[in-house]
């Protein structure tokens, strides 16, 4: 025990089931340390209609418990590393990921059954769009329907035989003491994360990252990542953020003009999440509703824009798989855009390819400026030696690096994400 917590009883937070108990054993046994348990229910516990499919990456099961982390009641939460959002709510950092254990899925059956002797249409509980195809691989006359909640009590369906079989973590199987139950192992990949558990703190407490970074099991100082929110790697990255969004001010004549014809507007194109964010706050600082965006097609850039913007209700209509502005070029190429009117909230700093398309067209648009990307200087800059990689995110980050750092080191690998950073990285490298 280090000497300077000795005297420290570590407050932490989680869920109230059986399994987060265990969970919780787990991570303080490792560590050592005396500990009280402030335990809660989550919006995903409380919930147990919501499909998990359109859950992914979200903070269903972590909202409230991060809540009392941000607040100061709890000194840090303890999750299931599968179930962190992406990214981490502002003001939060992962402390520690543990070792974990098996991180395969089962399927398991009552005693006596086999899988192969299962009935035609026999029913499968499944908590995932992923584990539900693998077993559709196995056997594709197997229903699977979606079951929600602790994994004891979908057990007790699978006992009460209301299903004939359930799939489950052997990570859950494990911590609970029931590997003794009639199982299979499935084939595929597994949720990212599966197994471990995940300890997260407030990014300010030193103390709280130093004493769990004793059980940390990341390599330590391998990739230096300079966008906004960090992703997982499969390795330790260190996340300095060089750049800042900044809005504009929403009573700027430029904004209000364009938000007057919310009305008139039949597309919306979000080229970024934080355009998403941005466009959001000033709607309502404009005395609009999502219900003004109702009969309005809705456009976004990649996956990730697309759910932040269907986590505010609004339903979006195309995505453009390939996440530049090219895609969205290529989503509209074959519309009938005559009568269209086409808004475009984005940062200042956005490319000019969408917009040149559209006039090439003569489609009728209207492009707001909602921010601003600037360079956000650190107040001490980590030593380059320390990192074997640098990810640059986006061509701010480039520009924010050379304004920084200087020169783009040649002895590094560099990493682009998405073809227009690569872009701006080939004319310094």
């Amino acid at each position: 025990m280090l000497g300077a917590f000795a005297l420290m009883k570590i407050k932490i937070g989680a869920r109230g089931s059986k399994l987060s108990r265990k969970q919780v054993e787990e991570v303080m046994e490792e560590l050592g340390e005396d500990y009280d348990v402030e335990w809660t229910e989550t919006v995903g516990d409380r919930d147990l209609k919501a499909s998990l499919e359109v859950m992914d990456k979200t903070d269903f099961f972590t909202r409230e418990i991060d809540k009392m982390v941000l607040e100061g009641v709890c000194d840090v939460g303890v999750h299931s590393a599968k179930d962190l959002p992406e990214p981490l709510p502002k003001g939060l950092k992962m402390m520690a990921l543990t070792k974990g254990v098996d991180p395969s899925d089962r399927l398991v059956m009552r005693d006596g059954d086999s899988f192969e002797k299962l009935r035609v249409d026999a029913m499968i509980g499944s908590s995932s769009l992923r584990r539900s195809e693998a077993i559709k691989q196995l056997r594709p006359d197997l229903q699977c329907v979606e079951v929600r909640g602790p994994v004891d009590k979908r057990l007790e369906l699978l006992d009460r035989k209301e299903i004939d079989g359930l799939v489950v973590a052997e990570a859950a199987l494990i911590r609970l003491g029931l590997t003794g139950r009639n199982r299979i192992a499935l084939p595929g990949e597994t949720a990212p994360f599966q197994g471990k558990l995940a300890v997260i703190g407030r990014e300010a407490d030193e103390k709280m990252e130093v004493l769990f970074g004793k059980i940390d099991s990341r390599k330590k100082g391998k990739a230096l990542y300079l966008g906004l929110n960090p992703k997982s790697y499969g390795k330790e990255v260190f996340h300095l953020p060089i750049i800042e969004i900044i809005p504009r001010d929403f009573n700027r004549p430029e904004i209000v003009c364009a938000f007057a014809d919310i009305p008139d507007y039949t597309h919306i194109v979000f080229t970024s999440k934080s355009a998403v964010e941005i466009f959001f706050s000033c709607l309502k600082k404009q005395g609009f509703t999502i219900d003004d965006l109702q009969r309005k097609e809705i456009i976004a850039i990649g996956k990730v824009t697309a759910r932040h913007i269907e986590e505010r209700g609004v339903k979006v209509d195309k995505v453009a798989e390939d996440e530049v502005q090219e895609g969205i070029i290529h989503l509209l190429a074959l519309e009938d855009l005559d009568q269209a009117y086409l808004f475009l909230p984005q940062s200042s700093r956005a490319r000019c390819a969408l917009i040149q398309s559209l006039m090439l067209r003569n489609i009728r648009h209207q492009r707001c400026f909602l921010y601003d990307t600037k360079p956000k200087f650190p107040a001490v800059k980590p030593d380059l030696e320390n990192f074997d990689e640098i990810i640059f995110t986006s061509p701010s980050t480039v520009e924010a690096f050379r304004e920084i750092f200087g020169r783009i080191p040649t002895f590094k690998k560099i990493t682009a994400i998405g073809p227009v950073t690569q872009s701006k990285l080939n004319i310094y490298l």
